[in-house]
């Protein structure tokens, strides 16, 4: 993320109720603004979102 050499970010979602997890990125990071340009449901209740950095315009 901080020498922007990704493209896109695909984050597959299941919803589950544990009440608490470990964090996806650490605490400290530098932020980036993400833009969601496609989103998956499926019949279990799992999505996978799609997201491009807000600056990568096609």
């Amino acid at each position: 993320m901080h020498h922007d050499l990704v493209d896109e970010y695909r984050l597959m979602i299941h919803p589950v109720v544990v009440g608490h997890g470990k964090r996806l990125f650490q605490d400290g990071l530098d932020t980036k603004v993400l833009k969601l340009v496609d989103t998956q449901t499926f019949d279990t209740g799992a999505m996978v979102l799609t997201f491009q950095p807000a600056d990568n315009e096609e």
